[in-house]
């Protein structure tokens, strides 16, 4: 087999992306993927009318790329938007509404924060009066340090740290902005947090789309879009081929594989970072090292199907549980109530979220303790006493990368060191943002910058 132009590693959403950006510019690519389905964390299951996510159920459409590549893929017409508007967030046992307007870490609509029970009177004047604060833009800082200096504690405590939790599942005492969350940085230094998002509202929504919204999925599950790479790519996919060591030579690289060598001018490593620091180890011991110390966190779900009539009426996306509370419940998603197709008629899908970083040893939990923990927080904030029609658990032990403040110029050191090996670059979610966009972005420009 000759030489192809690009060689790329592993067959998640990283790789994928990477590799249909080769066929795009017209290059010769070879994806290689140790296990036997691409996808990665991407993972659908499809049974008895019902559409379970085992892995992300969306994406958000402020990158449109997505939108794009599903364009070109000839999946636009399985696009869909979510159903439900709002959530709920516990309080004190109970569920209330996330006030409206508030944007994650921030309250943009000051009426509908002033009405809301979440916090105090004081908690609420303190928050509101962030547009008269001095402004202290910096490099990086903690969620945490942010929110508290901005809005103070309790909406910290309330609402930016389990509305954050659910997305990234870290310490906001640890998470650093200016790698997960860089735009509220940037609204400090446009005259305070409050001004400087209502300033980027108005480029977001023009650059979103109005008709998917914030979020938008498949009518068949997440999976659709890694099915759509795989058929585009077709032959040019090898799955259940590991790659055991990698080798620089004159003419690029060789990949030593449990099925043989595969010669490649360039290469994409879209490997958890890990499975990366083994295949360079050789390479370069200090960026091994790198990589090796990325923190990576731990979380699990359980998902239940249930008969509608035993929940109540679900009209929002779900509900986020604060620290605070002290529950091993993260969050829980509505499925069936925010996304269409996603179970027959008469019937519901909930997704219960566990862990989180004050509760990671529930990974290592059985099954049967996992699912007691969900039903159990499922009784208390739903009322929800009826057996389920059937369940599910999935785990992800190390698979969440914890992007902790710094971690922008320990990428910006792993950039360099891959760089000066050769024609080579890395991508996934340990390193540029861990949402389906950012992964897919930052793919495609590696792709271009190794063909260019």
């Amino acid at each position: 087999m000759s030489a192809v132009d690009l060689l790329v590693v592993g067959g998640g959403v990283a790789g994928l992306g990477a590799a249909w950006r080769a066929v795009e510019r017209g290059a010769s690519v070879a994806l290689l993927e140790a296990r036997e389905r691409v996808g990665g964390l991407v993972w659908t299951e499809r049974t008895d009318g019902f559409v379970i996510e085992r892995g992300p159920e969306s994406f958000l459409t402020r990158d449109p790329i997505l939108l794009e590549l599903s364009e070109a893929l000839g999946l636009t017409d399985r696009l869909v938007k979510t159903n439900a508007q709002g959530a709920f967030v516990v309080h004190r046992g109970r569920l209330e509404k996330i006030p409206a307007g508030f944007q994650l870490l921030a309250p943009l609509n000051a009426g509908a924060f002033w009405r809301s029970t979440l916090v105090s009177r004081r908690g609420k004047l303190r928050a509101l009066f962030e547009p008269w604060l001095p402004t202290r833009p910096r490099d990086d800082e903690s969620l945490a340090s942010f929110v508290r200096r901005r809005f103070g504690e309790e909406v910290l405590d309330r609402l930016a740290q389990p509305l954050a939790s659910g997305i990234y599942g870290a310490d906001p005492a640890r998470l650093g902005l200016r790698s997960t969350l860089p735009r509220f940085l940037d609204a400090e230094a446009q005259g305070g947090v409050i001004r400087g998002l209502r300033a980027q509202a108005g480029t977001e929504d023009r650059a979103a789309g109005a008709r998917y919204g914030l979020f938008a999925s498949y009518d068949g599950g997440m999976e659709v879009l890694t099915e759509g790479y795989a058929a585009a790519l077709g032959d040019r996919v090898r799955t259940g081929v590991a790659v055991e060591r990698l080798e620089r030579t004159v003419g690029g690289w060789v990949a030593h594989t449990d099925g043989g060598p595969v010669e490649a001018r360039t290469l994409l490593l879209a490997t958890p970072a890990p499975v990366s620091a083994r295949l360079v180890e050789d390479l370069d011991p200090t960026l091994a090292a790198h990589l090796r110390a990325i923190p990576l966190g731990s979380a699990a779900t359980a998902t239940f199907a249930y008969e509608a009539s035993a929940l109540p009426e679900l009209t929002t996306a779900g509900f986020v549980v604060p620290a605070v509370e002290g529950s091993a419940v993260l969050a829980c998603t509505f499925s069936s109530a925010k996304w269409p197709h996603r179970a027959p008629e008469g019937k519901h899908l909930v997704r219960v979220f566990l862990g989180g970083h004050t509760n990671q040893d529930v990974v290592h939990l059985s099954d049967e303790a996992l699912l007691r923990l969900a039903r159990r927080g499922l009784r208390e904030l739903l009322g929800v006493t009826a057996s389920p029609l059937f369940d599910r658990v999935d785990r992800w032990k190390g698979a969440m990368p914890r992007y902790e403040v710094g971690h922008h110029r320990r990428i910006a050191r792993i950039d360099a060191a891959v760089a000066a090996l050769g024609p080579v670059r890395l991508a996934g979610v340990a390193y540029h943002g861990v949402g389906l966009p950012a992964v897919t972005r930052w793919a495609r420009d590696a792709t271009d910058t190794l063909l260019q």
